[in-house]
């Protein structure tokens, strides 16, 4: 069986890279000594939460910084 290539997802140099490795129809995410393998759909809903828990730190900032709502 021919090994299908590594895909790159996303690379931060000295902090982590998230990757499909090709043979196992899994992403892969590392972070610095941690590893951890998703199926396509949990890390999607991985993506979506971090998503949703940026957005709200920023919200957070922004009230204890006395700084405005934009989104108002």
């Amino acid at each position: 069986m021919k090994r299908n290539e590594q895909t790159v997802l996303a690379d931060s140099p000295a902090f982590g890279r998230v990757y499909d490795c090709g043979d196992c129809g899994c992403i892969h995410m590392q972070v610095g000594a941690v590893s951890i393998t998703f199926t396509p759909d949990a890390y999607m809903k991985l993506v979506a939460m971090v998503n949703t828990s940026a957005a709200s730190m920023e919200t957070c900032i922004q009230s204890k910084s006395g700084e405005p709502d934009l989104d108002v």
